[in-house]
């Protein structure tokens, strides 16, 4: 409000409310003020409008002479630029021209010279396949004249050998011939010396061979010889069965002749009688005829070599099966007749042929097999034998060909020979590959 409005004296400093009275000279003088001031800004916004609206009016008709003027300029550096336009593809058809002219000029350039380079590499690999050609056929001429040359030395070397070998083989012929002359002389003188006491002999083989079989086979028993010049056969086996059992008596008897006697079965019954033996057999190597494995013939067992052992494993089985049975029926003379009549029949004879001809097929067969292998062994050493054969001769003639650059192999050097044989080597080289050194003669 006005009258909190205060106003200052510039003179005396002195303040005083400004009141309405005091106030409206003041107010209308600014009113006046201001609304002259509103009319001249008013005025001169007017004129400044008109000035504008004259300016715009000029730039208008500028404007539409700088369009006309534009459209002149812009058809003139239209025509310009299709004058320059023309000029340039001009340069620019001469520039490629004459680029193309130069890289063809290059390209011929270069062409020539790659002709003259492949003209150049034709000519070298003619000259290259000519020389190879020349060489291929010094190499064949080469290894024709060295294989001649190999056979040359071989053909005489061989001969030298055989010459050497024959005059040895004379030399050693006649030592043989006399050493065959000295060696007959003694056989014969031993012969006659060995004929008196051969067939001792042979039988005591036989008789030690029977004698360790039955101590093999049969521990728990009694094996015992007989005493040389006495009556009894030649071995006593007393078979021990369980518990230390006795259960009898086999006398055995050893044959070991070039043929059958009859006699044999007598002497050996009274072998039996004299000894107490329960049974009796005969190992022979002369069988009788008709007999080819074992039989019983007039109370005797009668067996080959080769069935000795089963039979002893029958006759000692029945022995033990009969003392058990005569301690079961201790006192029972008629079972006792009966297991001897068992014993001595056709059914303990077909139990035994059965165990012995089994064991005897079992033999045959492990004697097949065994043939049968070494046939087999045979040969796979043959083959052996000529595939290194074949290998040594491969690798010898290409040893012949290349010479010492070939490498020696274990299992295919050439071992020395002896000085006698007048094949060593000849100083300097082997005097079997002519690169080896110097053309000697071996000696």
């Amino acid at each position: 409000m006005l009258h909190e409005i205060t106003v200052t004296c510039p003179s005396c400093n002195v303040e005083f409310p400004l009141t309405e009275t005091l106030a409206q000279p003041i107010v209308a003088a600014e009113r006046a003020k201001i609304q002259r001031e509103t009319q001249e800004r008013v005025a001169a916004l007017k004129e400044h409008e008109q000035d504008l609206s004259e300016r715009q009016q000029a730039l208008e008709g500028l404007k539409r002479e700088l369009d006309v003027r534009q459209a002149d300029i812009d058809a003139a550096v239209e025509q310009r630029l299709l004058a320059e336009r023309d000029v340039l593809a001009k340069a620019a058809e001469k520039k490629a021209a004459d680029a193309y002219n130069v890289r063809l000029l290059a390209v011929e350039e270069e062409l020539a010279q790659k002709q003259a380079k492949l003209a150049l590499a034709e000519s070298a690999e003619l000259a290259l396949r000519k020389e190879r050609r020349i060489l291929e056929e010094e190499k064949q001429r080469l290894e024709v004249e060295v294989e001649r040359r190999l056979e040359a030395e071989r053909l005489r070397i061989r001969e030298a050998t055989q010459k050497e070998e024959e005059q040895s083989y004379l030399l050693k012929l006649a030592e043989k011939d006399k050493l065959i002359s000295d060696m007959k002389k003694q056989v014969e003188e031993l012969r006659r010396k060995g004929d008196q006491s051969s067939q001792q002999l042979q039988g005591e083989v036989l008789e030690l061979e029977l004698e360790a079989m039955l101590r093999t086979a049969f521990p728990a028993d009694q094996i015992e010889p007989v005493p040389k010049g006495r009556n009894g056969g030649d071995v006593v086996h007393k078979v021990v069965g369980p518990n230390g059992l006795q259960c009898g008596t086999i006398l055995w008897e050893s044959k070991r002749t070039r043929a059958w006697s009859n006699d044999w079965l007598t002497k050996n019954r009274e072998d039996q009688r004299l000894a107490g033996a329960s049974v009796g057999a005969i190992v022979t190597t002369s069988m009788p005829k008709g007999v080819d494995t074992f039989d019983r013939l007039d109370g005797v067992w009668v067996a080959a070599m080769r069935c000795a052992m089963p039979l002893a494993k029958a006759l000692r089985h029945a022995l033990i099966e009969a003392a058990m049975a005569k301690v079961l029926t201790q006192g029972r003379e008629g079972k006792m007749d009966r297991m001897y009549e068992y014993l001595t029949g056709p059914l303990f004879r077909g139990r035994v042929s059965a165990i012995v001809e089994a064991c005897v097929t079992m033999q045959e067969d492990l004697e097949a097999e065994k043939r049968a292998f070494t046939r087999a062994w045979a040969k796979r050493q043959r083959r052996l034998e000529l595939l290194m054969t074949g290998t040594a001769g491969m690798y010898g003639d290409f040893q012949g060909i290349v010479g010492r650059s070939m490498p020696e192999l274990r299992g295919l050097q050439v071992p020395q020979l002896d000085d006698g044989m007048g094949l060593d080597p000849p100083v300097g080289g082997t005097g079997l590959d002519p690169w080896d050194g110097p053309e000697k003669e071996p000696g």
